[in-house]
């Protein structure tokens, strides 16, 4: 016996929109099971991961700061995604924008003026288009797939980073520890908001969302990567180059991830240091799909995120959860999330053999 996946004639539109929302609730109760069987307090931990953040005010502007590099990153990779280019190592480009930045703040440590967090931001953004320049490359060139390439230099860039801080970028007024120097008032980022770590990547982030949905919505381009994504063949027949658009998403994502990178050294962190990557990159590609490569909607899923980000804090401090767990509980998210899909494009068929003619796929039961 054999299961089949029939594809539906017409996927439903509700429940495209409501699968992420049920992909959430799968996880609330899922993940509370799941933790309560192995010895946790499981529901106690998807109170505080998922709601405590919500009715805590005190907690808004912790969303604030974690939804930033969230949605800027998750932005850059939906645009990619869309054209069915898999760039997988944001986190590598998140790091090469903080470390470029910092770059530019050791250059000026001894200067002053409006000039540098812009220049810093230029840095930032080069940084990471020229890490995902390479897969680029090697895609277009000797059609290497860019999963693979994007996801190991993430480890480069990581053994990079620890070279300079362990290094020639060392602080020496560190007192051994292994960072660079603090950034000046003229390289960080303004408080919006006064009286909150609310900073000035969080309005960046929406308007990056904002000009975004305008482009891949009422844009050439944006039909050019739909189209691209959607009908490869049909694209090169209209004239619309495969190789261009892979080049453009992939460093239009690599550039917004090395703005997040810089956004993040100059804000949150105040200086490099080891542990600078955070996992926003991986957890961005949970973002895009919740929020349906749409700008719009990514900037609700990155809040979604950031409540697990910032709620797996309140749970470590109140009920003793282990941190990292939260990464179970955004896995499971994604989980749900792309088992739904396919379950809204395709019905289950049970069957000895499939039809011919049927635009099936088979899975062994």
């Amino acid at each position: 016996m054999r299961l089949r996946l029939e594809k539906r004639p017409s996927p439903s539109q509700f429940m495209l929109f409501a699968t992420p929302l049920m992909a959430v609730a799968l996880t609330m109760v899922i993940g509370g099971f799941v933790f309560t069987l192995i010895g946790f307090d499981g529901f106690g931990a998807v109170r505080e991961i998922f709601f405590t953040p919500l009715m805590n005010p005190l907690k808004w502007q912790d969303l604030a700061v974690k939804a930033t590099p969230l949605v800027i990153i998750a932005v850059g990779l939906s645009i990619g995604y869309r054209a069915n280019v898999w760039n997988i190592g944001a986190e590598g480009q998140y790091v090469l924008g903080g470390l470029s930045a910092t770059g530019i703040v050791l250059l000026t440590q001894d200067m002053s003026g409006p000039w540098i967090l812009p220049l810093m931001a230029v840095a930032g953004i080069a940084g990471g288009m020229a890490w995902v320049a390479v897969p680029a490359w090697l895609r277009t060139r000797y059609k290497v797939n860019e999963i693979l390439t994007t996801l190991m230099l993430t480890y480069v860039s990581v053994n990079l980073l620890n070279y300079l801080v362990f290094g020639p970028w060392k602080s020496p007024r560190a007192f051994g520890q292994p960072q660079t120097i603090a950034f000046s008032a003229d390289q960080s980022l303004p408080y919006i908001i006064p009286g909150t770590i609310v900073q000035l990547g969080a309005p960046i982030a929406v308007i990056i969302a904002l000009v975004a949905w305008f482009v891949m919505s009422r844009s050439l381009f944006g039909y050019q990567v739909r189209t691209v994504g959607a009908a490869p063949y049909a694209a090169r027949h209209g004239g619309f180059s495969a190789n261009q658009t892979i080049w453009v998403s992939l460093l239009v994502g690599g550039g917004l991830a090395g703005l997040a990178g810089m956004l993040e050294a100059a804000g949150p962190f105040g200086r490099m240091v080891p542990q600078f990557p955070t996992g926003y990159g991986f957890t961005a590609i949970i973002v895009a799909f919740l929020g349906r490569l749409n700008p719009i909607g990514i900037l609700i899923a990155g809040i979604v995120l950031a409540i697990t980000f910032v709620g797996g804090e309140v749970a470590q401090t109140t009920i003793a959860f282990p941190y990292p767990a939260v990464g179970i509980f955004q896995s499971m998210m994604l989980f749900f999330l792309l088992a739904g899909d396919v379950l809204v494009r395709y019905r289950v068929r049970i069957g000895n053999r499939a039809s011919a003619g049927d635009s099936t796929s088979e899975a062994s039961a």
